[in-house]
């Protein structure tokens, strides 16, 4: 995204919008070096972003929900990840011999 697509808005606003596109990308790539360089990256642009409207940089609300939307998809899709590593770690205890963990889950039973 360039500047000039937004006059007047601090860079820190579209740098987290990069940001959070770079980490969806090494979500997507499954590699784990760039998740956790993704999201550091991420995090330090959201200190900007902070640190900008805390010294009177007006927020742009388009951006920000644009960011807010954009994370809100790189939650999901790490959410996702976890839970296929998850059924992947129970199947190779399972296979090993070793019984189910017992769960406590939402309905208050454990499982």
């Amino acid at each position: 995204m360039a500047d000039t697509d937004h006059p007047g808005t601090a860079n820190s606003f579209i740098r987290l919008i990069d940001a959070i596109r770079a980490e969806i990308a090494a979500l997507e790539a499954e590699d784990a070096a760039a998740i956790e360089a993704a999201t550091a990256g991420k995090l330090a642009a959201l200190r900007s972003v902070e640190a900008d409207i805390a010294a009177g940089t007006p927020p742009d609300k388009a951006l920000l929900a644009d960011a807010r939307d954009l994370n809100a998809e790189a939650a999901l899709r790490a959410r996702a990840k976890m839970l296929g590593v998850e059924r992947r770690l129970a199947a190779v205890s399972t296979a090993a011999g070793r019984p189910a963990p017992l769960v406590y889950g939402r309905d208050g039973r454990w499982g």
